[in-house]
């Protein structure tokens, strides 16, 4: 199958808000370039450069993937629904017949996490989600055929896509594996974060 892949960032000096109360906002942006380089680094293992959309309204990063090979489109702000069906579109567009929607902050995703979630998807129509922890957000998801109107990121976002593809009559399969289903929105994720980093690495994260 030809799978696309949409990898949504936001700028980096601005994600991870939530984090303020433990990091800086240069500590804060440093986080989440590394983030996305973990993410990234996982995707291209499984997908081809020409089949990785990044959408985001980081004029550098727009640059930076541009010259990697990979598309870049310009979010104009209009949230991370309106930015996913946009990134759809536009691989819609250029024939793609499923995407895989990999956020661009999973701390601990590998390029296995990232090839199961490709793996899962069977034909058309067929959806594949993947949860977080506490079952409550969707963290990854994938989708054969793309629907740009189909994202439901938000609160409950996790039931909300289980009733969007049972709405649509698509096969659902839902994934769980604990590289997809890890978040670093609070700072007692983080702190558990940071502390697996040192202890990896011997230096603090």
């Amino acid at each position: 199958m030809d799978l696309w892949a949409i990898i949504p960032v936001k700028p980096f000096a601005q994600g991870k808000s939530r984090l303020a109360g433990v990091l800086g906002a240069a500590e804060r942006a440093a986080l989440n370039r590394r983030l996305f380089g973990r993410v990234l680094d996982a995707t291209l293992v499984t997908f081809r450069p020409e089949r990785v959309v990044v959408v985001t309204s980081d004029a550098l990063l727009l640059a930076l993937v541009c010259g990697q090979g990979l598309h870049a489109l310009e979010d104009t702000d209009g949230g991370l629904n309106a930015a996913l069906g946009f990134a759809c579109r536009y691989a819609v567009e250029r024939g793609a017949p499923a995407i895989a929607v990999v956020p661009s902050d999973l701390p601990t995703v590998t390029a296995g996490d990232v090839a199961a979630l490709a793996a899962a998807l069977g034909q058309a129509p067929c959806c594949v989600i993947a949860p977080d922890e506490q079952e409550q957000g969707t963290n990854a998801l994938a989708l054969t055929p793309p629907d740009p109107d189909f994202f439901r990121y938000g609160p409950a976002s996790f039931q909300a896509h289980l009733e969007a593809a049972k709405a649509r009559g698509m096969a659902l399969r839902i994934l769980r594996r604990p590289g997809l289903a890890g978040d670093l929105d609070t700072p007692e994720s983080y702190r558990r974060y940071a502390k697996d980093q040192s202890t990896k690495s011997g230096v603090l994260a």
